[in-house]
């Protein structure tokens, strides 16, 4: 059996224990990162770039950019860089600390290469479609350009038509001879939308890609559980918390445990002032110091809807909450009323018994 370990978590508002077995991640992950930093820029194209596969897909985004037929020279500014959605992922296969911004990372990014996946193939916006030109009519003793010949490709810009011409142009005399780029696979560009299979595409939205590892990651934080550390706040006018404190009392064993308990016969004045009020801070106190199980899934989508957290992966194995003093009143006054009343009573008859004794003693005296 695979180890669960304790992992700390930041959702926002409250600390947890995150308990999940992230091996098929840890697997899947490790071979995606081994086969991308493998390849280097040289070997798919990227003549100018001098990282491999891995560096430039951490360093770029969804968003392609359209690139000119030089290729790319370094890392351009991207609208959405995928080097903090690699950090998520690698604190979930670590089990190092992660955060709910992480989470949404993960979340977010999976549905939009989702999206693409199933819609994109005629998108502008999937990286096998990454527009170029390619010169397929130029003269073959200097490399002029006849741009009639001119068509798109999409993928990559090294086509055999590229080389071609590429020789050509070096062959005149005087001028600076540039290293002609290598022939890439030829599966790599297409004339057609939604056909090439460049690596940049193949590694994230293909078959081997990034989007297949967050697919994984995503089941894998389906599969945590949560161990919530801070009492959740369960108070004020937000609709989140409308007779929240009732449903504790009703839904949960500890919290019912708990008001009998204190309100049984042996107990009960402890839990109520010399004035006859109910003591709501001390029960307020004590309550939140009881550790909570949630036992179904309408326990667990409540609790997350308490901590604003909805839509979190996962399940709230314990928590701990923190209700209004208002809410105290509420579940004391509408199902223990005839045992306060019946302690007030008793305490009534005491105090006058001791009234009455203490005079007889005075009058005696």
């Amino acid at each position: 059996m695979t180890k669960k370990n304790r992992v700390p978590v930041n959702l926002g508002r409250y600390k947890a224990f995150a308990k999940y077995d992230g091996k098929a991640l840890s697997t899947l992950y490790n071979e995606w990162k081994t086969a991308t930093k493998a390849q280097s820029g040289t070997s798919i194209g990227f003549n100018r770039y001098k990282g491999n596969l891995f560096n430039y897909i951490e360093q770029h985004g969804i968003q392609p950019r359209v690139m000119g037929n030089s290729g790319p020279k370094g890392i351009s500014s991207e609208e959405k860089e995928f080097g903090s959605l690699i950090d998520a992922v690698e604190a979930l296969v670590n089990k190092r600390a992660f955060d709910v911004n992480q989470i949404k990372e993960i979340i977010k990014t999976y549905k939009l290469m989702e999206d693409m996946h199933k819609n994109g193939n005629e998108s502008d916006d999937n990286p096998r479609n990454i527009m170029f030109t390619d010169n397929t009519d130029f003269d073959e003793d200097d490399g002029t350009i006849n741009t009639r010949g001119d068509k798109p490709v999409y993928g990559h810009y090294i086509t055999d038509n590229y080389i071609k011409r590429r020789k050509a142009y070096n062959k005149v005399g005087g001028r600076k001879k540039k290293s002609v780029a290598k022939a890439v696979n030829s599966a790599y560009y297409s004339y057609e939308k939604g056909k090439a299979r460049p690596p940049y595409w193949e590694y994230t939205l293909g078959p081997k890609g990034l989007r297949v590892v967050l697919a994984r990651a995503l089941a894998t934080m389906k599969d945590i559980t949560y161990e919530i550390s801070d009492p959740i706040l369960i108070d004020g006018n937000d609709r989140r918390y409308q007779g929240a404190g009732e449903y504790s009392y009703r839904n949960f064993d500890e919290v019912n445990r708990y008001f009998k308990k204190i309100f049984a016969k042996n107990s009960i004045n402890d839990y109520i002032t010399t004035s006859g009020n109910i003591s709501t801070t001390k029960i307020v106190n004590q309550l939140k110091g009881i550790k909570i199980t949630a036992e179904n899934n309408a326990e667990n989508e409540q609790v997350k809807e308490w901590m604003k957290a909805e839509g979190l992966p996962g399940t709230i194995e314990t928590f701990y909450i923190r209700i209004s003093r208002r809410q105290v009143n509420n579940i004391a006054q509408k199902y223990f009323k005839k045992n306060i009343e019946a302690a007030l009573k008793a305490r009534e008859k005491k105090d006058e018994s001791n009234v009455s004794k203490s005079w007889r003693q005075i009058l005696a005296w």
